[in-house]
């Protein structure tokens, strides 16, 4: 296993490279190139090493509700991330996976978002009858969340993954968890008469959705490696 701090001066030699000096950038390649071929380090591994994770709370349990992991998916397409779903006890989290910086923004994005969408299935429940049913109010939640998702995606723009960057998160993945089992989330109930009010009101909610400008125009640029 090649040692860390090996890795930490590769990546900051080929930071250096980017200088404006050209006579330091280039020493600074070659510093690189050296080191990778004394310690046999590919870009492949060099990308993988750049690769972190990060973890956001769902307060679910072992099954999710499906609206919550859209809005993962979502979040995964803005800033080339992606997720996996891992539970301790009652605690769910996504844990949210990709180059460092990437990461970063993801889970603040998906805690920001995530706390947003709660907030508003929580006060379009408040505004149903008292008298309904628990199952309809939870039918009619999950509705309102699911459109909620699909209007917020008016903040964000998708970022185009390369297969390259697929295979460097599968292989990332695998190092870290082994084999990975597809994620069952909570489904919801066939709509019924009336609950299409639930839709509308939820896709304008989701539209409402604020994400700082800073955040909702940051784009990572692909990975590659050779």
């Amino acid at each position: 296993m090649i040692p860390d701090r090996v890795m930490r001066k590769i990546q900051r030699c080929l930071a250096l490279s980017q200088s404006g000096n050209a006579n330091e950038a280039g020493i600074a390649l070659r510093q690189a190139q050296a080191l990778m071929a004394a310690h046999g380090v590919s870009h492949k591994e060099l990308a993988i090493a750049d690769f972190d994770v990060a973890f956001v709370d769902t307060r679910s349990g072992k099954t999710p509700p499906r609206y919550l992991e859209a809005l993962a998916q979502l979040v995964n397409s803005a800033f080339g991330t992606t997720t996996v779903y891992s539970w301790r006890g009652w605690r769910g989290a996504f844990e949210f996976l990709g180059p460092r910086d990437a990461v970063q923004v993801a889970t603040y994005a998906f805690e920001v978002l995530q706390r947003q969408l709660i907030r508003d299935r929580r006060s379009f429940l408040a505004t149903q009858s008292k008298r309904l049913k628990r199952t309809t109010k939870i039918r009619r939640g999950d509705a309102f969340a699911e459109a909620w998702v699909l209007g917020a995606k008016n903040l964000v723009s998708p970022m185009s993954m390369t297969d390259e960057v697929r295979a460097l998160h599968r292989e990332y993945a695998q190092r870290r968890y082994g084999e990975l089992k597809k994620l069952t989330t909570r489904e919801r109930q066939p709509l019924r008469h009336h609950d299409e009010t639930a839709l509308d009101a939820g896709y304008a909610a989701g539209q409402a959705a604020r994400l700082s400008p800073g955040v909702a125009t940051t784009h990572r640029k692909e990975l590659t490696h050779g």
